[in-house]
């Protein structure tokens, strides 16, 4: 049977970013796909754009989030799952970009079992400097024999994948379980950690690319109130204890750790006396910061 891909992509006020995220899918070389859209109330003309867009591919679905279902992307996510029809997940966020050969130098390497498809990936702030922030050099770009070893790589090397890195086949998602719709922050790194453990092997795709969009404002990574900085720390909390179920090393959450009490200290610091015991066995990672701390000082820690 043919592989087929389901893109989800949940949108809330995305007026200026949402259709050059649609176009760089319209330009996939690889054509068996669906993109479910999924409103999440937005307020501003993101909702005319994505309906005039979709009117011109068939391919392209749009739908609101039923009102019966809880305000946020993971809702937005489990929705489009939920009536997707591809054995390959693809998520994407409204803001970012995929190369138009990601889909089809992933889907050529599916070995057709549980293996996620990583790339290659890189920050940009315009459509002018997609190689300024790339990440031409990783320790995690090469194939793993357990999903575990990949979050391994992650602590030991101060590296992440952004959500739209992966390419993950459906029956991983259905053993990991559902986005945790009680997380408003930090919820695709707690999903793709249950998701990773759950795989058998991991296989990168070199020729396979995702560009991330930096600095938009009211990004879902931000943390600008003390409920995100809660979600935030209960996101954490769950990742390590995700990892001490499976025996996997935590120094990933010990060093997030880190970087997020440095951020506490100067905007939150009620928070350090409260989680006391949770901070305790943060350690400073490498000097240099890479990927994910580097990414936590530029979105987050700002």
């Amino acid at each position: 049977m043919q592989d087929f891909v389901s893109i989800i992509i949940p949108v809330y006020n995305r007026e200026n970013y949402i259709i050059k995220t649609l176009e760089s899918l319209k330009a996939q070389t690889f054509t068996n796909w669906e993109c479910i859209v999924i409103d999440d109330g937005s307020t501003d003309s993101s909702v005319e754009q994505v309906q005039e867009f979709v009117s011109t591919d068939e391919r392209f679905k749009f739908f609101r989030r039923p009102g019966d279902l809880k305000k946020g992307a993971g809702s937005c996510r489990n929705f489009g799952i939920s009536i997707s029809n591809g054995n390959l997940i693809q998520f994407l966020d409204s803001d970012d970009l995929l190369h138009k050969e990601k889909l089809n130098k992933q889907v050529k390497s599916y070995p057709g079992n549980d293996t996620i498809l990583t790339a290659k990936w890189g920050g940009f702030t315009s459509a002018k400097d997609l190689k300024s922030r790339f990440k031409y050099k990783y320790h995690s770009y090469k194939n793993f024999k357990s999903g575990k070893a990949l979050l391994n790589s992650f602590g030991r090397n101060q590296e992440f994948f952004p959500l739209h890195v992966y390419l993950t086949p459906r029956e991983l998602i259905n053993k990991a379980g559902k986005w945790d719709e009680e997380l408003t922050n930090n919820d695709d790194a707690e999903f793709f950690t249950r998701v990773i453990l759950e795989a058998d092997k991991i296989k990168f795709v070199p020729q396979s690319v995702a560009y991330y969009r930096y600095d938009v404002p009211g990004n879902l990574s931000s943390i600008d109130s003390i409920e995100k900085v809660e979600s935030t720390i209960l996101s954490w909390k769950k990742i390590e204890n995700h990892l001490k179920n499976s025996n996997c090393n935590k120094i990933y959450v010990q060093n997030a750790k880190y970087y997020l009490y440095e951020y506490l200290k100067q905007k939150f610091s009620e928070f350090l006396l409260r989680e006391r015991e949770f901070f305790s066995d943060k350690r400073k990672g490498k000097s240099k910061l890479p990927s994910i701390f580097k990414w936590l000082k530029t979105k987050v820690l700002k």
